[in-house]
């Protein structure tokens, strides 16, 4: 008997873990400007919240059930942000855009302020995860059979879902071979084939 408790508790205490897995944010971009104040409310007050790192030039100041984030100034390097909720733990992207995207940041919504949003964010944000790593298998095939233009053209969608430094480096890679191709061809028309 004392054997059945255990395993159905150990069961019920896996679903309430999973279950808070499926409501955790990890990898989301926040993006802040430096004359922009961006709000992010959760379902409970925030038991913690830092940057990391710890002097990331980023204010972060208490709402009721969340915070608010302004970069200290233009061309503030990306850090990472990590909020500690209702035994939640999120982690988050703070990225800093140009003045000129500054209207964009005033829409952008970080509302995550129900158990439903914060699920349907997690939903959204997997299923962008999938579309890179698709986007990611099919420009990785494409470079291996030196299809450099559309695997460039996967590589770029892959960074417009996730802003990662492989889609980066490999477009950077691609740039050098078709520069490379293009001096070889212009050389060779010349007469000064190396």
């Amino acid at each position: 008997m004392v054997k059945q408790y255990a395993f159905f508790l150990s069961l019920g205490l896996l679903f309430i873990k999973s279950e808070i897995k499926a409501q955790v944010i990890d990898g989301d971009t926040i993006y802040v400007g430096a004359k922009t104040v961006v709000a992010v409310r959760f379902p409970s007050l925030p038991t913690n919240f830092y940057t990391n790192p710890p002097d990331a030039p980023y204010n972060l100041i208490s709402l009721p059930t969340g915070f608010t984030i302004i970069a200290k100034k233009k061309n503030t390097p990306p850090a990472e942000l990590f909020v500690i909720e209702n035994k939640r733990s999120h982690r988050f992207i703070i990225f800093n855009k140009k003045h000129s995207d500054e209207d964009d940041i005033k829409n952008s919504d970080y509302d995550f302020s129900s158990v439903k949003k914060l699920k349907e964010r997690v939903k959204q944000l997997e299923e962008r995860e999938k579309k890179y790593n698709e986007a990611i298998a099919q420009a990785d095939k494409l470079y291996s059979a030196q299809d450099y233009d559309n695997a460039k053209v996967y590589y770029n969608t892959a960074l417009g879902l996730l802003n990662r430094p492989w889609p980066k480096d490999q477009i950077s890679k691609i740039n050098k071979q078709l520069k490379k191709a293009k001096r070889k061809k212009r050389n060779s028309l010349a007469g000064n084939d190396s």
